[in-house]
């Protein structure tokens, strides 16, 4: 009787045992898919990585100006975006911005307004109108006078944009500031899928002339307390109907670019943003 209980001990014994190298072989098998999973995905994240390859480019502008830009190229097919930065930033300060938008397969190109970045000569540069002005109200009048330009080098640098391409879809703009306004000349000139307008700096004339404009998306980011910017801002939005249309306000006084820089994860929502607006109703 003691034999038999024994054995019986044993085989129990046995058949846990074996159930306990079952599991441990599941567990160690599915181990070796998910670190199989993992390394798939790291390779495929390094080619991805690998296709970013950002281009310093020139555009000839209409009066033979050169204009600098760097230029991102997407997937085929794809839509692209047109960048142009604030007032006291250029392109390169926007990288983070442009390595997000790629990173949507999309066209990029971020554009050094002339008088900024390396679109400066010895006639046209913000830098040297700064130094050399005696006043704010001199500096003002020479700053306006440099900008009237920006209108016909935008719309240059959009055809541009356009035929690196290569196909015929559409384009959206960022703007950022002093910048914002281009988007609505732009749009007044050429048909604009969406746009987004970082803390924008605009006239009364500019926002009567926003409210001429067909409605289409366009994503509104201005801080609480930059009053002006936060008040152009839901004014545009009040007025505007599309419904992809979207309005963020943020705590504190960033501005353009430094909106960017303190909550970087608006890189990736503007670039998830663009790229559902590109998409939706082609």
């Amino acid at each position: 009787m003691k034999v038999l209980i024994s054995n019986i001990l044993l085989e129990q014994v046995q058949t846990k045992s074996l159930r306990i190298k079952d599991t441990l072989r599941d567990i160690f098998c599915s181990m070796q898919k998910v670190m199989i999973y993992l390394s798939l995905l790291t390779v495929c994240s390094s080619s991805f990585a690998d296709k970013f390859v950002e281009q310093s480019v020139k555009i000839t502008a209409l009066d033979g100006f050169v204009l600098s830009a760097q230029l991102v190229p997407g997937a085929k097919g794809a839509a692209g975006v047109l960048l142009l930065h604030d007032c006291q930033h250029s392109a390169e300060n926007y990288s983070a911005l442009y390595a997000a938008l790629s990173q949507q397969g999309l066209h990029v190109l971020a554009l050094d307004l002339r008088g900024y970045g390396r679109s400066q000569n010895g006639i046209y540069s913000q830098a040297k109108i700064r130094q050399q002005a005696d006043d704010i109200v001199g500096y003002q009048g020479e700053l306006a006078a440099l900008m009237l330009h920006w209108r016909k080098d935008v719309f240059k640098a959009f055809q541009y944009l356009k035929t690196q391409m290569k196909n015929n879809q559409t384009i959206s703009i960022v703007t950022s500031g002093c910048s914002s306004n281009q988007a609505i000349y732009l749009a007044e000139k050429t048909a604009i899928k969406s746009i987004v307008m970082l803390s924008p700096e605009l006239s009364y004339g500019d926002k009567e002339q926003f409210k001429t404009l067909a409605d289409m998306p366009i994503y509104l980011i201005s801080a609480k307390h930059q009053t002006k910017a936060m008040l152009n801002t839901r004014e545009l939005f009040d007025w505007n109907g599309d419904a992809h249309s979207m309005l963020q306000v943020l705590k504190g006084d960033a501005s353009s670019y430094y909106l960017l820089k303190h909550q970087s994860y608006l890189n990736d929502h503007i670039a998830t943003w663009l790229s559902s607006t590109l998409i939706n109703n082609e």
